[in-house]
């Protein structure tokens, strides 16, 4: 199983930081891109992604996971948002989180389906979302789309691990989640 990682200046790393460490000690091959060949996220850490953008074939990953972070001018460029596309095109999961559904909604990948995200009351981004379509869920899964408000990382990333049926079984699950939380101590 291989995963993508859609990386861009300011992206919030923390958002993804667990589901990362998630599909890593579950051996899915994880690859991240880029816009550009280096990107400083949030945490102000300066990442080279794997690849560039031209060079990712959407057939060859299971899923397309977008951060949070401040979308523009990001959300303009056409090699993000052909991927975003490509993926959606071939039914293939994408998952997103905060402010990544805006990429989703420049891509028009939305369309009427349920979306969750953190950035739709920014005047920046309203005209990108139809709020008929907005999610009272922290998390939504709304056919191949994973959408998230950001503060529900722990529950993005335990979305998108069901997605990918990388948990044993249902106490499995839990266990995560309760690991995330710091619940388990005993």
């Amino acid at each position: 199983m291989k995963a993508l990682f859609f990386l861009y200046e300011g992206y919030v790393d923390w958002e993804i930081s667990p589901l990362s460490y998630m599909l890593n000690i579950s051996d899915v091959d994880i690859h991240t891109t880029a816009l550009s060949d280096e990107v400083t996220h949030q945490g102000n850490f300066t990442v080279k992604p794997d690849l560039k953008m031209e060079a990712c074939e959407p057939a060859d990953y299971d899923i397309l996971i977008i951060p949070g972070g401040e979308p523009a001018p990001f959300d303009q460029d056409e090699r993000g948002l052909n991927l975003i596309k490509s993926f959606d095109k071939q039914g293939r999961k994408i998952a997103a989180i905060c402010g990544g559904p805006a990429f989703l909604a420049a891509a028009g990948v939305l369309r009427e389906r349920k979306f969750s995200t953190s950035i739709d009351d920014n005047p920046q981004y309203a005209h990108y979302f139809n709020e008929d379509f907005m999610s009272e869920k922290d998390v939504t899964v709304s056919e191949n789309l994973i959408t998230a408000e950001g503060n529900a990382y722990i529950e993005f990333s335990i979305a998108v691990g069901k997605a990918l049926e990388i948990f044993e079984d249902r106490e499995d699950e839990l266990e995560t989640v309760l690991f995330f939380k710091n619940q388990l101590r005993g």
